[in-house]
């Protein structure tokens, strides 16, 4: 078949077939081509690109990197992954985290974990969603998942908390079920506002033998 009559055909489906697939980054209903994002909000997220970046203040991460600053098409993603059980996207979202990562080489570690969800949110949102983005980056970087720690507490939310509030509520929040003794922890999360819940997973990790903690995140809401 020639161009021309590919192309044609092509439209003739569009009439029939419209798209109607929705942008998962603003919701627009007009169609994409891949990766779950129209064009506007693929050259939207493009400029809000992170990669290596500052730890969360309190000298328990070594290192850090995040995919994109929150909001706009970032934000949609994260909330169409965490609140709307989108599952797909996690792929796609943890190949972005992979490359940010790759921004920290050589740093060097022994298994990802993912930051737990409480078994009770768990079931009332359908989807862990930190553990989809975590066995994506696993399998991208080629390392075991580890669900090496567990929530004891089925705290608040941290987003509707402001900083001090965010502090303690997650005291004793964090325990680990598996070993990490001597190992160097790739520690995943969806978003790092104030790091309060990234120092609270790797003091954890640390005080049950870990020997280094790393964090990726797909977005930053904030410069450290």
């Amino acid at each position: 078949m020639s161009g021309g009559l590919k192309r044609g055909a092509r439209a003739l489906l569009e009439l029939i077939y419209p798209i109607r697939a929705e942008c998962m980054g603003c919701g627009s209903k007009a169609g994409f081509e891949r990766d779950w994002l129209c064009e506007d909000c693929r050259q939207a997220l493009a400029n809000r690109w992170v990669g290596a970046a500052t730890p969360p203040e309190g000298g328990l991460i070594d290192g850090a990197a995040y995919g994109y600053f929150y909001g706009g098409p970032a934000g949609g993603l994260v909330r169409n992954l965490k609140y709307r059980g989108v599952s797909r996207l996690a792929e796609p979202m943890g190949r972005q985290m992979v490359r940010a990562f790759e921004g920290l080489q050589p740093a060097q570690i022994d298994c990802v974990v993912p930051v737990p969800m409480h078994i009770r949110r768990t079931r009332r949102r359908g989807v862990n969603h930190a553990l989809l983005l975590a066995k994506a980056v696993a399998d991208g970087l080629g390392l075991p998942l580890e669900e090496a720690l567990v929530r004891t507490r089925n705290t608040r939310q941290q987003a509707r908390l402001n900083d001090a509030e965010r502090l303690h509520n997650l005291d004793g929040a964090f325990a680990v079920a598996g070993g990490v003794a001597g190992k160097r922890v790739l520690l995943v999360d969806d978003v790092c506002t104030t790091g309060a819940t990234a120092n609270a997973c790797a003091k954890a990790l640390l005080e049950n033998g870990a020997s280094t903690v790393l964090l990726v995140c797909f977005c930053l809401a904030h410069k450290f």
